[in-house]
């Protein structure tokens, strides 16, 4: 791997290279190297190298598409004040119901062809997704809420919506974490077929993207960004181009060649590491640092904590009793003690740890303390298998017609640490329990395949209804058919609920009801066993680059793959 990134950053291109390529101009100093964080389509090679569609779930890499589609807005999770950041969009409003937005475009956008960025663009992206459901990602969503898109004049959109919705906007349209809705240019995608076009063609200068960089080199082996000098936002006084002149991804590490890859100042930065080897980067290399600096819990807390998650349509985990025994069998502290390093602290709901999300929970606490979620009791795992007609082999294994209770883990790489410390767990409280990381384990999950899994919950940053959202039976396809929101599990009086929290606005006190009755029905199902609130320890070389984000300077969260990397883009500073 450091013969390929030193071969890598020599300049020297690949079978894929555009016109003019003139990498060797580009200094180390001014260049920033990483890894592709997305193991299913990049590890060993970039499997789509020659595609750059942004809506297949779990086929494209998030090596592009995550920050050049520009969104309406920003939104900062980590600051208490003026943490929403107009970009694109310059504001919008809604009507009294919430059923109607007016959404006001900036002059001056363009696409990185010249093409001016419109009300156009917008209107097509929605109208697209909508004709495309449940196929693509943000289809569903797009189907389920928009009864009609309409350009008013080039700078202005009105949505209709078939119900209330006043989180709409923030929603889909505001880029936080891995949220927000990609806005495609209808002048290259209008008349393709949606589900098949692959929006690569370097002869034609596609992608054509929104954002302050084009694509110089896309391979196998690496994909190349070169920072353009006609950016829109730098045309008309908006933003300055980032200083980082090129960005290079190369194919996914595993996570010891990260290390060595730090401590050689061979990148500037990887994903998420595990607290042994984060400890190491730092002990290693002085220049390195994180959001906490170089200390405990070397990282942030991130938008997505962990959950055991099952295919709870599918048997046996269709049976919520089944899922309350697999989770008294769940010894969280240990999870993190070993598997952690102490480095981590557990959860017992699926909602990320923070404030705004506290203020609500709290108001709901009696229903949360109902439900043991965070009882470790392999006895009562016993009690309640026995009473659904399992009993213990000759092994001490769980059985029921000759059956084993077999409980096959698929995981990515990052949850190596904690996995053999749940899988032990699991045998010893008597299932047939293994774990599996292969290259298409996510793929699997999309399509039920996998029946159970370690997944976060990518959902609420400000208020509940985003993450209960993910539990609405509208996402829980037929085994067989991808979703990107695959915990499949079906109770209409639970998304009937979340249907009512969507029409809410988050400051009506009619949320608490409503989220109480919701709270009180997904406990009761337990869909998904919240295991750990995941913390992002992301290694922040300062050998070439300083000014990124940290706790003191928290101007957003510092993930790559997210939709918000390019505003750490446009901070970062060049140490020479």
């Amino acid at each position: 791997m450091l013969t390929l990134l030193a071969y890598t950053v020599s300049g020297c291109g690949s079978g894929n290279d555009s016109p003019g390529n003139d990498s060797q101009s580009v200094p180390r100093s001014r260049t920033f190297i990483t890894d592709c964080v997305d193991f299913g389509s990049c590890d060993g090679q970039f499997k789509d190298y020659d595609s750059f569609h942004p809506y297949l779930p779990g086929v494209t890499n998030r090596t592009g598409y995550n920050f050049l589609y520009e969104p309406l807005y920003f939104y900062n999770a980590y600051v208490d004040s003026n943490n929403i950041m107009p970009w694109i969009g310059t504001g919008h409003e809604f009507n009294a119901d919430f059923t109607e937005i007016t959404v006001h475009i900036r002059a001056g956008v363009e696409w990185s062809d010249g093409h001016p960025w419109t009300a156009e663009d917008l209107v097509f992206t929605i109208n697209m997704l909508r004709e495309n459901a449940p196929f693509l990602v943000n289809a569903v969503d797009m189907d389920t809420w928009v009864k009609s898109a309409e350009v008013i004049d080039p700078l202005t959109v009105r949505i209709t919506l078939k119900a209330p919705n006043p989180r709409f906007m923030f929603s889909y349209f505001t880029n936080n974490f891995d949220n927000g809705v990609p806005i495609i240019p209808k002048h290259i995608w209008e008349g393709q077929n949606a589900q098949t076009f692959r929006n690569f063609d370097m002869t034609k200068g596609w992608p054509v993207v929104s954002g302050p960089y084009r694509l110089e080199v896309s391979s196998p082996e690496q994909r190349v960004w070169r920072v353009r000098e006609d950016w829109w936002a730098e045309k008309i006084g908006f933003q300055q181009r980032p200083q980082v002149e090129r960005l290079i991804y190369v194919p996914f590490m595993d996570e010891s060649k990260r290390v060595q890859a730090i401590i050689s100042n061979t990148v500037d930065m990887t994903a998420g590491v595990m607290p042994a080897n984060i400890m190491t980067m730092i002990e290693e290399n002085p220049a390195v640092t994180t959001w906490s600096g170089r200390d405990v819990p070397y990282g942030y807390l991130d938008w997505w904590p962990l959950s055991f998650g099952f295919n709870a349509m599918e048997p046996p985990f269709d049976d919520a009793e089944v899922r309350w025994a697999i989770n008294y069998a769940i010894n969280r502290e240990q999870l993190v003690e070993v598997g952690w390093m102490g480095a981590g602290k557990p959860s017992l709901l699926p909602f990320p740890d923070f404030p705004a999300i506290r203020r609500y929970l709290d108001q709901v606490q009696d229903v949360i303390d109902k439900y043991p979620v965070g009882l470790y009791d392999p006895q009562r795992t016993a009690e309640i298998l026995q009473r659904k007609g399992w009993i213990r082999d000759e092994e001490g294994i769980w059985a029921k017609d000759g059956e084993r209770f077999k409980i096959n883990i698929d995981i990515s790489p990052g949850f190596q640490d904690i996995t053999p410390v749940l899988v032990r767990q699991l045998r010893d409280a008597g299932f047939d329990a293994s774990s599996r990381m292969t290259s298409d384990g996510y793929s699997r999950t999309t399509q039920g395949v996998a029946r159970a899994y370690i997944m976060g919950n990518g959902g609420s940053v400000r208020d509940p209804y985003f993450t209960l959202r993910l539990y609405h039976s509208r996402f829980a396809l037929p085994t067989g058919q991808a979703t990107d929101i695959f915990w499949r599990w079906r109770n209409s009086e639970f998304s009937a609920l979340v249907d009512e929290m969507g029409k809410t606005a988050p400051e009506d006190p009619r949320m608490i009801p409503l989220l109480r009755q919701a709270l009180d029905i997904w406990l009761a199902e337990m869909p998904a066993i919240p295991l750990l609130q995941f913390y992002h320890r992301l290694p922040h070389n300062q050998t070439y680059w300083t000014n990124w984000p940290s706790e003191e300077n928290p101007y957003i969260n510092s993930a790559y793959w997210h939709r918000t990397w390019l505003l750490v883009l446009l901070h970062l500073q060049p140490v020479q």
